[in-house]
């Protein structure tokens, strides 16, 4: 282990939320990371000292390997089953391992290496860093920048703190027009946030920029 992602790593863990106690660190259960979670890389040395977390005001949520909670567990949270295939195949090739308030994943492309970003609500995946380290240098530099912390400060000044195994969700949808004039957030189950987004992502995929769509809220 480098002393550059040794410092990566205690810096990040630095600024999780202590209150929350993850589930004991399952070595079967970081299968899902393929070689970025093998022996000696730093991926598996942050999970074996903490194994997943909550930071910034759970503005970001590292997954652990466990099995149990869903929302938390590498493995289930990366079954189609629990909600990727609501994405069908926007979601293919890619290895989530933690998430933004909002619900966007970070994910590793392929077994690679790469760290990309998968936007929720539209299903596009841009580029974020070259590995894994890169991305926690990437988090530590600019963290309100790339974070809803402000909201999520704001929301905590009023008495909502964002409860694991739950996201910010935002309504009018954050890439539709009708956002811009503002949109309401509330704190919504986690799973059920992102079946809905999937379902969204894959009505909208082809559709030209502009296109006037109507959405059904059950």
């Amino acid at each position: 282990m480098s002393s550059r992602s040794d410092a990566a790593i205690a810096a990040l863990l630095d600024e999780r939320d202590r209150e929350f106690d993850p589930p004991p660190f399952d070595p079967e259960a970081i299968e899902p990371l393929g070689p970025s979670g093998g022996p000696g890389t730093p991926h598996r040395k942050l999970l074996e000292l903490a194994n997943g977390a909550y930071l910034y005001r759970h503005a970001l949520h590292l997954f652990g390997a466990c099995q149990r909670p869903i929302w938390h567990s590498l493995c289930a949270w990366n079954a189609p089953s629990t909600w990727r295939d609501a994405y069908a195949n926007l979601a293919d090739g890619l290895i989530f391992f933690a998430e933004d308030a909002f619900g966007d994943q970070f994910a590793y492309s392929g077994r690679g290496g790469e760290v990309v970003v998968f936007e929720a609500e539209i299903g596009r995946i841009t580029p974020a860093a070259p590995t894994f380290v890169d991305w926690l240098e990437l988090i530590l530099a600019g963290p309100s920048s790339l974070l809803p912390i402000d909201l999520l400060e704001q929301h905590a000044g009023e008495g909502k703190r964002l409860q694991p195994g739950s996201q910010l969700f935002a309504y009018p949808p954050l890439f539709s027009l009708e956002s811009k004039e503002g949109v309401e957030v509330g704190h919504v189950d986690a799973v059920e946030a992102m079946r809905f987004r999937g379902e969204l992502a894959l009505q909208i995929k082809d559709l030209p920029s502009g296109t006037r769509v109507k959405i059904e809220v059950d």
